[in-house]
């Protein structure tokens, strides 16, 4: 009885086996898709990060979102690879299905030509089963990688969050103590890794015990609840190395595809700002998204901005962004409480206090706006907004220049039509 029902289990295993590969086709296109949708996901967390983190933390911030581009590009390389191979493996069985095999005999070229060819090609059946192989280790390889990533990256970007609330009132050091930790115990785990791994050691039994328990350690802190579906997967792969070692060339190709995805989405994103904030915009080049017309598609403002390059009009409108980590900035130049202070409230002190915060110049001449706070009507980000009446100005090329307490400077011109 207990022989029929594991002959059983052991068939319907196989049968799901056999037939997964529906279900890998149909959630490898919904992948595809879904793949690309997540760099929209990427420059949106960019965006949070740079809005809310303090500028001192932008490294940080970056390495997230910069492994998260980099990650998402190659599952997206991962995905479609793996479609096209499921989608050629589905032809070499429909076509195995006509065709079981070469023929000599009813060849349409001659015997001594068709054996040659033969010769050197796979049979098909052989083709199959490799493709296969390929497609499911495709599938389980870039789903584990999804986790892996999107665990450590929730893991950094609450760390981050936490450290950027309080680093006002502790000190940085003591901030960074769970880093240094964390730093430490991957350092060690490496180190005796390796050293396990080696194969004078492969029989030391307490170096091993170490080692397993050192990678437990470090694979929990890592991964959290997800530390043992992603140990299964891995070690899978680690146990049969020797059979597939080819396996390895398939993820360089991963590596060199995501790169190329990573280089042509990374231009659609904020990511090159935290990288070098205080550097981004060059004295010597004028970015277009100084000007709206340009920015059509430009759903967040680092910058100022004003209506065009050519100003035919009798006011020119200039926004200025204001991220929420300067709230804190105002809130120390003019001495005022946001904490105290209803959201209304707090927006006037910071408006009041604008005048202290930004100094804004036309033609080296310092000018005193009347500033309003407002929200953007395109990138709803909130900002100081003010008037300029363009009859004082001189027709032609006109320079505006606008910087804030923490240094950063913006340049540009515009050409006044009278």
């Amino acid at each position: 009885m207990e022989n029929s029902e594991k002959a059983k289990s052991k068939l319907w295993l196989q049968r799901l086996k056999d037939e997964s590969w529906e279900a890998e086709l149909l959630v490898s296109a919904v992948a595809v898709f879904g793949t690309f949708k997540l760099f929209v996901i990427i420059n949106w967390i960019t965006n949070v990060f740079i809005n809310i983190l303090n500028p001192k933390l932008y490294s940080f911030a970056f390495l997230i979102v910069f492994f998260g581009l980099f990650g998402i590009s190659i599952l997206a390389a991962m995905f479609v690879i793996h479609f096209c191979l499921r989608a050629y493996w589905i032809g070499l069985v429909g076509l195995n299905s006509v065709f079981p095999d070469y023929s000599i005999e009813d060849s349409a070229y001659s015997k001594i030509y068709t054996e040659k060819i033969v010769s050197v090609l796979p049979k098909v059946k052989d083709s199959i089963e490799k493709v296969d192989e390929l497609c499911s280790v495709i599938f389980s390889v870039a789903f584990t990688f999804l986790l892996i990533y999107t665990n450590t990256a929730i893991i950094f970007s609450i760390y981050l969050f936490v450290y950027n609330g309080l680093i006002d009132s502790v000190p940085s050091y003591l901030l960074l103590i769970p880093i240094y930790a964390f730093i430490a115990i991957l350092i060690i785990q490496t180190v005796i890794g390796i050293l396990a791994n080696l194969k004078i050691n492969h029989n030391k039994a307490k170096l091993q015990i170490i080692a397993f328990k050192t990678n437990k350690i470090a694979s929990i802190i890592m991964f959290g609840p997800l530390n043992k579906s992603i140990l299964q997967i891995s070690m899978v792969f680690g146990s049969n190395f020797k059979k597939k070692k080819k396996l390895v060339y398939l993820l360089i190709v991963f590596l060199i595809f995501g790169s190329l995805v990573a280089s042509y989405q990374m231009k659609n994103t904020n990511i090159d700002y935290m990288a070098n904030n205080s550097r981004y915009f060059k004295k010597t080049i004028i970015s277009p998204t100084f000007y709206k017309t340009n920015n059509e598609n430009n759903d967040y403002l680092l910058n100022p901005e004003i209506d065009a390059d050519i100003i035919t009009k009798k006011l020119l409108k200039v926004f200025i962004p204001i991220f929420k980590y300067e709230h804190k900035t105002l809130a120390k130049l003019c001495g005022h409480d946001n904490k105290k202070l209803s959201k209304a409230e707090s927006n006037e002190a910071n408006r009041i206090c604008y005048t202290e915060y930004l100094t804004v110049k036309v033609n080296e001449n310092t000018i005193s706006p009347d500033y309003l706070t407002v929200k953007h009507e395109r990138t709803n980000q909130l900002g100081a907004v003010f008037y300029l009446k363009t009859e004082k100005f001189k027709g032609g090329k006109n320079i505006i220049s606008i910087s804030k307490k923490e240094n950063p400077f913006w340049e540009f011109p515009f050409f006044l039509e009278k």
